[in-house]
């Protein structure tokens, strides 16, 4: 063989390798495969989930939180800690995804997956795993907008409505859920009014503090619950009466 043969041979091949790494596009999702990212230390525990296939490519929208891109998060994992990685929540499956360089888009087994914070424009959305106890209210991966001695807790989930775009495609819609921890209790909660039942050992000095203040509680913004939450603490904390 001449030189310039044995020189195509070895472009040939080598482009014929390349190639075979790359996965068909039409099978899953290829905008996360060339991040330049690594997990630092051990990952294989990471990556020992099911590879991630985009099965709603037709329907309007998508199924994540926030944003379809991957973001950046932390994660625990089996009880260890990984930091700087690329991450999203979809919400319509309640699962984590998790994106490597130069490989698949991995779901994370999430009976291993503890705890995670996503970074959206500088604000961290801190999520934990509560399983899949039969004798909780709430399920999954929830956002827990607030920890003291109570918590407050919401669960985002995203549903199709049938060709709910211009009557012609499938789409996407989200809707969200309020849960707060009592002592070892959660409970569901759409407004004031629940608010104050599950809380009715401070339900008179909460409501003197709602109007004092000119608090207005919206579950459309369930972040307008912390404050009567974090006020309820500090009463029990203090014993008043």
């Amino acid at each position: 063989m001449s030189k310039p043969d044995f020189y195509l041979l070895i472009v040939f091949l080598s482009i014929f390798s390349i190639c075979r790494g790359i996965p068909d596009s039409n099978e899953m999702d290829t905008s996360a495969y060339f991040l330049p990212q690594e997990i630092p230390g051990n990952s294989q525990l990471l990556i020992n989930g099911r590879i991630w296939i985009n099965q709603h490519e037709k329907v309007v929208g998508d199924q994540f939180l926030i944003s379809s891109n991957f973001l950046p998060g932390s994660l625990v994992f089996n009880g260890r800690k990984y930091s700087d990685i690329n991450i999203k929540y979809d919400i319509l499956n309640d699962e984590l995804l998790l994106a490597l360089s130069y490989k698949p888009v991995i779901i994370l087994n999430k009976e291993m997956v503890d705890s995670f914070i996503l970074k959206i424009e500088g604000k961290p959305y801190n999520f934990i795993n509560l399983g899949n106890d039969k004798d909780l209210p709430v399920k999954g991966y929830v956002n827990v907008l607030y920890n003291g001695p109570t918590a407050l807790l919401v669960k985002y989930v995203k549903k199709i409505q049938p060709l709910g775009f211009e009557g012609k495609r499938d789409l996407f819609y989200q809707e969200h859920s309020i849960y707060i921890r009592k002592d070892t209790t959660i409970f569901q909660i759409s407004g004031k009014r629940d608010l104050l039942e599950y809380l009715n050992d401070r339900s008179m000095e909460l409501k003197y503090y709602i109007k004092s203040n000119k608090l207005r509680i919206k579950k459309k913004e369930p972040e307008t619950f912390i404050p009567i939450l974090n006020y309820y603490d500090r009463l029990r904390a203090t014993g008043k009466d």
